[in-house]
């Protein structure tokens, strides 16, 4: 994840799936997943940022339940817990 604090106060995403990691169907279901996971943090964070996910995971490798553990982890190592 790349982030910068928010100019303007309010917390925006972008979710990155590279088109060599799989299909556009893989790479639309990996931003469906991501979405409600950061939007939903959105008002509890204290420092409202611009950041950029970016998935790395192949199509064969990805599963549901690993990008919401990657998800929680990216949460702890930003203090957003």
């Amino acid at each position: 994840m790349q982030w910068i604090e928010s100019p303007d106060g309010v917390c925006r995403f972008c979710f990155l799936a590279r088109k060599k990691n799989g299909s556009a169907v893989y790479r639309n279901r990996c931003r469906r997943i991501l979405r409600p996971i950061f939007f939903g943090k959105a008002p509890t964070i204290p420092a409202p940022v611009w950041a950029m996910i970016i998935v790395n995971d192949k199509e064969g490798e990805m599963t549901s339940e690993r990008l919401h553990k990657a998800s929680r982890k990216i949460f702890e190592k930003m203090g957003w817990v």
